[in-house]
């Protein structure tokens, strides 16, 4: 049992398609599409959980009053801190952006509900041989985890605490990304022909990993190394030969993510 399409439809029309932390705009569903934010149960679905309430019925468990939008990131912080964040504080948190963004629904929120609720439900388990443990940032850790799906393509959803989990550092590292991408290519006297996946491949060969699964500590690294991939170009060097300077992780990221510190 979970959810219903109905109830996410009403809850992202009474959040107006943002996460419920105060002082926060991000939206839960992008819209090209990208998926953003999670549907979040106030008190926790599963005994053990953040706010579990086993008086709740398992209809209760999964209805409206017991849901609540938030993105990934803010996900991850009520759920590893609930004596911070009650089930009261949360349920108040939730009416809040309801008094400021709810509005009527529309016929495009079914659209929204529907991929809100494929988030929800795209991992299933199957068959494991060992232990699985779901437990609120998110992971799964298994012996064995066999993942059944019905798409043609397995989607793997960075974990908490990586690169691709954090939008300002996998923000930065596209951004380098691109830059590389565009100097290399524009290189005439290249002997074979550019292919603009060819970076990233080899992000992940250096690393062992691709970047977005790497660990929130080898950001800097990963921007460094892409940095002197960058500085090796024919156009940085000619760039830099005019008085450009170079590229720095600080400076730069900054720039990007708005970081004033």
């Amino acid at each position: 049992m979970g959810p219903t399409e109905k109830t996410i439809k009403r809850l992202f029309a009474l959040s107006g398609n943002l996460c419920a932390f105060p002082g926060f705009s991000l939206p839960i569903v992008e819209s090209a599409g990208t998926i953003t934010g999670e549907i979040c149960h106030i008190h926790a679905q599963k005994a053990g959980g953040p706010r579990f309430d086993s008086s709740q019925t398992e209809e209760d468990r999964h209805g409206f009053d017991n849901l609540i939008l938030l993105c990934r990131r803010h996900h991850r912080i009520v759920d590893s801190q609930p004596e911070a964040f009650s089930a009261e504080a949360l349920e108040e948190l939730k009416k809040i952006r309801e008094k400021e963004m709810g509005r009527p629904e529309q016929a495009t929120d079914a659209f929204f509900a529907k991929i809100l609720l494929g988030d929800l439900r795209r991992v299933i388990v199957n068959n494991d041989s060992g232990n699985v443990i779901v437990d609120s940032p998110g992971a799964i850790q298994a012996h064995t985890v066999n993942v059944r799906t019905t798409r043609k393509a397995l989607h793997i959803q960075p974990a908490a605490g990586t690169i691709g989990a954090d939008q300002e550092a996998s923000r930065y590292v596209q951004y380098l990304i691109s830059r590389y991408n565009q100097f290399a290519s524009a290189d005439r006297s290249r002997a074979t022909t550019f292919s603009y996946g060819a970076i990233s491949k080899n992000v992940e060969k250096s690393f062992g990993a691709p970047w977005r699964m790497l660990a929130i500590e080898d950001f800097e690294p990963v921007c460094a190394y892409l940095q002197q991939r960058i500085g090796k170009t024919r156009i940085a060097k000619s760039n830099l030969s005019k008085g450009a300077r170079s590229f720095t992780i600080f400076a730069d990221f900054g720039k990007k993510s708005g970081d004033k510190g």
